[in-house]
């Protein structure tokens, strides 16, 4: 992994740590040197593992929260405060899916969704925010999906949360950039993880034949591009979504 010399003892906040490319994410981070404070909802044992095993292990700080509650959002930012004078980097990997066709969907496969892919983003970003202002030169990521660009069949929940998120990039972008915050997004294509395993193999294979590199993406790749926007080598983007999906969407 290529070395981002200012992102050294940066203090950066991911959602979602625990997952697969969660996971990634960390050690990405703090194989740069950062200062990592990795929030899971209910299982950490892969995080302490990471921990346990990381050469930069002492800098991963893993932190229970259940981001549906407000008022434990509120006062994980309170305690963040008291820890650290600013934060430098927030990535939004939370995220869940349920998978159903439109028909058979509903209200709370709808809600559930929504509420977790968009609005818990919105009231963790707001509550961190001003510790992101404290920051001389603060990014957020917030991690999209192509399924916000182009359809996909059984996902209308997870495609309107996700494209909803870029929206909200977009906007929040434009309103935060005046104040030394940049906002970016990511949207991965189908990544080799525990969820894709659960995934029909008749669909990996279709996935796969139509993605011309040939092959899923890797957790690694998706990490690598947001520790490229937290740095100063993006100095320059603002409200942008990467696609990492080895040339689908381009078909």
């Amino acid at each position: 992994m290529y070395k981002y010399h200012d992102l050294i003892n940066k203090n950066v906040l991911i959602t979602g740590a625990s997952g697969d490319i969660g996971l990634s994410i960390c050690a990405g981070f703090l194989q740069q040197q950062c200062h990592v404070y990795a929030l899971y909802k209910s299982n950490a044992a892969d995080l302490q593992q990471l921990k346990d095993t990381h050469p930069q292990g002492e800098r991963l700080h893993i932190l229970q929260c259940d981001l549906a509650n407000q008022e434990a959002v509120k006062q994980l930012c309170l305690y963040l405060s008291a820890q650290i004078s600013k934060l430098d980097v927030l990535v939004n990997n939370a995220g869940i899916v349920r998978d159903v066709l439109f028909a058979a969907m509903d209200n709370d496969d709808f809600n559930t969704v929504i509420d977790t892919n968009l609005i818990n983003t919105f009231v963790l970003t707001k509550e961190a925010l001003l510790l992101l202002r404290a920051a001389e030169t603060a990014t957020i990521i917030n991690v999209a999906s192509i399924a916000g660009l182009i359809p996909s069949v059984g996902q209308s929940n997870y495609s309107a949360s996700k494209a909803a998120l870029l929206g909200f990039t977009r906007t929040l972008a434009a309103e935060l950039a005046p104040r030394g915050v940049r906002v970016n997004a990511v949207a991965p294509g189908m990544i080799e993880s525990k969820m894709v395993k659960k995934v029909s193999r008749t669909v990996v294979r279709d996935v796969t034949a139509s993605v011309p590199l040939r092959r899923l993406g890797k957790c690694e790749e998706v990490a690598n591009t947001i520790i490229y926007l937290s740095s100063s080598a993006s100095s320059y983007i603002v409200g942008q979504t990467i696609v990492i999906d080895g040339g689908l969407v381009m078909r």
